[in-house]
């Protein structure tokens, strides 16, 4: 019996260390400042730029309670206490969304700032690189004017059934500290009418930003890296002064990446299964040799457009498809540096093959 109390006095003196631990570690949300959204640009003296919106939190993220902070520091470290002498309460890093980087910093270098301050263990993991074709401060400014803390959730929403391939931190990390291979984020900007908007991707070389696909290139793209991409593809038709439209929907993709060493050539083979959603009134989709007619256009017009995008690539000596890794792979003698150097020229073929499974809602 005394043995049992023993256990038990035990197993309750357990639970309230637990318990004052816990409560040791609870921050009261109101009391303190929770990043949604962190920007960073370039000083005119070198220094770096950090913007900053959170939310008044007895306020839902919707609210117009929406706070802008801008401080100048010389390392990105910094930026935390010299905001904290802003605010009234402390403010707090773990809860970051989004990380944005000027265009102008980007194309500088962000090697710094990565291993300063997204490498800092402070931070969480679901977290959003972005750049944006403005400056950082440009487009937080004019985002805050929206009255709205949801810009993760706005790249979130154009990764699922839009045009982006799906990214996160860690796919960051990878690419950018991967062999063979070169990061890729989302890019913003300003439309006309003062909103900030997703516009495609933008590509690394090394930790600077060298070159922005725009929407249909990013499409292209997301058919060959993402597996799970319902992007939607249009192509224009121009035949006998008709200007016709075919639209598919992407449902899967599945990229095969062949080397053949003795002839130094990449085979790309591309299987889509796609969804029709829109096509001329000429053709039937009841009848085979329409629909055929329609895939064999789909198939050229995707080849010439991701043999295009390889280009591209290879004129700007960008691999965020990972072909170096994907050779590497495959080729015991690789070696980055001597395949970089003939990556210009290099090779790669793309067949496409494509599976209607659904047919239109338009005709």
């Amino acid at each position: 019996m005394k043995k049992w109390r023993k256990h038990h006095v035990l197993f309750l003196l357990l639970v309230c260390i637990v318990c004052l631990f816990g409560c040791s570690r609870t921050r009261i949300i109101d009391k303190i400042s929770i990043v949604h959204v962190f920007g960073f640009d370039q000083a005119d003296n070198g220094e770096l730029i950090g913007t900053a919106l959170f939310p008044e939190y007895t306020k839902s993220k919707d609210s117009d309670q929406i706070h802008y902070l801008e401080e100048q520091a010389p390392t990105g470290d910094l930026f935390v206490p010299k905001m904290a002498t802003l605010t009234s309460a402390p403010v707090e890093l773990a809860k970051i969304r989004v990380l944005l980087f000027g265009k102008s910093y980007a194309e500088a270098g962000i090697q710094d700032m990565v291993e300063r301050f997204i490498l800092n263990p402070q931070l969480g993991t679901n977290i959003q690189i972005a750049v944006s074709t403005h400056s950082a401060r440009e487009t937080l400014n004019t985002f805050k004017k929206e009255k709205t803390l949801t810009l993760a959730e706005r790249i979130q929403h154009n990764m699922q059934g839009q045009a982006l391939p799906n990214m996160n931190l860690h796919v960051f990390l990878n690419h950018f500290y991967g062999e063979g291979m070169d990061a890729y984020v989302p890019m913003l900007t300003i439309d006309e009418k003062d909103r900030v908007k997703i516009e495609g991707i933008g590509i690394f070389k090394d930790d600077k930003l060298k070159l922005h696909l725009k929407p249909e290139q990013t499409i292209l793209f997301s058919f060959i890296e993402d597996d799970r991409t319902q992007a939607t593809y249009q192509i224009e038709l121009d035949e006998n002064d008709r200007r016709e439209k075919i639209t598919v929907r992407a449902f899967q993709s599945k990229s095969n990446w062949d080397w053949d060493q003795k002839k130094e050539q990449l085979n790309l083979r591309l299987q889509l299964k796609m969804t029709l959603t829109q096509y001329p009134d000429r053709f039937n989709v009841e009848k085979p040799g329409d629909v055929m007619e329609m895939k064999k256009l789909i198939v050229e017009k995707l080849e010439k457009g991701m043999g295009d995008l390889l280009a591209t690539f290879k004129e700007n000596e960008v691999d965020p498809l990972g072909i170096g890794n994907i050779v590497r792979t495959k080729d015991r003698t690789w070696e980055e540096e001597s395949f970089y150097e003939q990556y210009p020229t290099l090779p790669i073929h793309v067949n496409v093959n494509i599976q209607i499974i659904h047919s239109g809602l338009e005709g």
